[in-house]
């Protein structure tokens, strides 16, 4: 028996706020400077627009 990919790319988090369960891509992550030489991405929740950090 072989290993299927049955979805790829797609990544699950909970947002803090609502705790809705959000699915997300690579392209949906939006990069923020928090610091000096210090980058977070960050998705913004679309039930109570709360921003969630993501790696």
């Amino acid at each position: 028996m072989a290993v299927k990919v049955i979805e790829y790319g797609k990544k699950r988090v909970r947002c803090d706020n609502c705790e809705s369960i959000l699915q997300y891509e690579k392209g949906d992550i939006k990069v923020i400077q928090r610091g000096m030489n210090e980058w977070q991405g960050e998705i913004t929740c679309p039930v109570c627009g709360n921003k969630i950090d993501v790696r």
